[in-house]
């Protein structure tokens, strides 16, 4: 199975304070997997050094390329849209074109096939009416729809998602899984969750993240060994009607 992406011993963090230790991870084409962890145990960190926005301290990222073009983005990042300026003056076509600045250079270098594109992820999620709109007008759901369009305008070998649930309406939610789970049969995809249970029902493989990385080759993990890795994470199952299981009482 082809590698896309390997993490190797990697150490990083901020200042002095190291938020990832010894991190070993290799994601390889079709994969699906989970990243799991408490607030503060490196997810984030662990995402910012796989698209490259944070650079390790010790240990090495390999990217493995097949064409050899360095300007290709092989990763394709999906990030919290709360963190994005809704009045910033774009509209929802250029955002999904902005995938592609560090391919083409500008957004001079589009041509008509970029945005035929662009038009046909849109459309597919069902945001096609919306090409011409300030991306400020739309619903968060709507939002969330039009950033994945942006990050699979590459045609990425992997596409990661940072709490894709955050802002999604339920309709959206429901239909934004069963997209990854198409999609995952030509690429590779991690997603960033705390919803242990609804991930579970759809990854192959589970990353539980604090500090240090442990990795289940399933989709099942109990809570022993959440407890064991230090990720205070209720298990949530799955049957005909989605329940929560909490930790037995004593008394």
């Amino acid at each position: 199975m082809s590698k896309i992406i390997e993490l190797k011993d990697v150490t990083a963090g901020y200042g002095n304070e190291m938020v990832l230790k010894d991190v070993n991870l290799c994601i390889n084409a079709n994969d699906f997997v989970g990243l799991i962890g408490p607030n503060g145990g490196g997810k984030t960190t662990l995402v910012k050094i796989m698209v490259g926005i944070l650079k390790p301290v010790k240990g090495k990222v390999i990217l493995h390329r097949e064409n050899g073009n360095r300007n290709h983005q092989i990763i394709g990042y999906l990030p919290q849209i709360n963190r994005f300026d809704v009045n910033f003056p774009i509209s929802v076509t250029d955002v999904v074109l902005s995938g592609l600045v560090s391919e083409k250079g500008s957004f001079a270098g589009f041509k008509r096939p970029d945005k035929q594109k662009a038009r046909e992820l849109l459309d597919r999620m069902g945001v096609g009416d919306f090409y011409k709109r300030p991306i400020g007008e739309l619903s968060g759901g709507q939002m969330q729809r039009v950033f994945l369009c942006r990050a699979l305008i590459t045609s990425p070998k992997l596409l990661i998602l940072d709490e894709p649930n955050t802002f999604v309406d339920n309709r959206f939610e429901a239909d934004l899984y069963e997209t990854l789970k198409e999609l995952n049969g030509r690429m590779a995809i991690m997603i960033v969750s705390h919803d242990v249970g609804t991930i579970s029902y759809y990854v192959k493989t589970i990353a539980c993240v604090n500090k240090y990385l442990h990795y289940h080759p399933s989709n099942i993990i109990t809570e022993q060994q959440l407890a064991a890795y230090g990720c205070p994470i209720q298990i949530i199952t799955h049957g005909d009607i989605p329940h929560t299981v909490l930790k037995k009482h004593n008394h």
